[in-house]
């Protein structure tokens, strides 16, 4: 849907370059997440990076069964995820003056420097803060990629994709011939989170904490191609 003609240029920019990712760009982002996920949830007792509803139920959980799980570990990554969250929609304002142009590209810069420095030296922070830089940048993420081409899809966690995966199927076998492309697109897509779970658990296996560096690399194909495009279509624009 294109902006309206009426729009401030402010809003206009914002509404040009939060467009839909290309699948060229969505691929390597949503496998890196999946491999976060994994990654933080073998190499720092148990907790996830992006999965929030995990770490409210472990919190949850704890409070009554600490031999279950501590419950202050999952606590940091949920009010690191609010901090983002609310960072990401002063991002997402178009009538803010001091938002920088283009923040996606901002937001994976900044998140390959962190994982990097992780990666680099595992242990030069405590388990805590390395979950919750990564959970801030996720709820950055979850504001600024929304959707890829014409698909509603979330980098970060799959409840939502699994549902609009099953609605188009079911509106696919009544025989409509759309749903069958965005039938097709979400279980793609879920396929690679998959597939990045995978990845991030042999990583962590095999590397510990630097496995790190693995979601670092698949972020930065994502900005290898962002910076080698120069200008990409307004549909990937960052």
């Amino acid at each position: 849907m294109s902006a309206p003609t009426d729009a401030s240029p402010p809003a206009a920019e914002a509404a040009q370059a939060l467009r839909g990712l290309a699948f060229v760009l969505a691929v390597p982002l949503i496998a890196a997440n999946g491999a976060l996920d994994a990654y933080t949830f073998l190499a720092h007792d148990r907790v996830f990076a992006n999965a929030q509803t995990g770490n409210v139920v472990l919190f949850a959980m704890g409070l009554i069964r600490p031999d279950i799980a501590a419950p202050l570990p999952h606590l940091w990554p949920v009010l690191a995820f609010i901090a983002g969250a609310a960072l990401a929609r002063t991002l997402h304002n178009p009538a803010d003056v001091a938002r920088p142009p283009r923040p996606r590209r901002w937001v994976l810069i900044a998140e390959v420097v962190v994982l990097g420095f992780i990666a680099a030296a595992p242990s030069a922070l405590p388990l805590s803060v390395i979950v919750s830089l990564i959970s801030f940048f996720s709820a950055l993420q979850l504001s600024l990629f929304r959707t890829v081409e014409s698909l509603t899809f979330v980098p970060i966690a799959m409840t939502g994709n699994l549902m609009r995966a099953t609605e188009a199927i079911q509106a696919a076998a009544s025989g409509a011939q759309r749903a069958r492309r965005t039938a097709v697109g979400q279980l793609i897509l879920i396929a690679v989170f998959v597939g990045g779970v995978a990845l991030g658990t042999v990583a962590t296996t095999h590397l510990g904490g630097r496995a790190a560096a693995v979601p670092a690399a698949l972020f930065s194909l994502d900005l290898i191609w962002i910076f080698a495009r120069g200008n990409p279509p307004l549909h990937t624009k960052f």
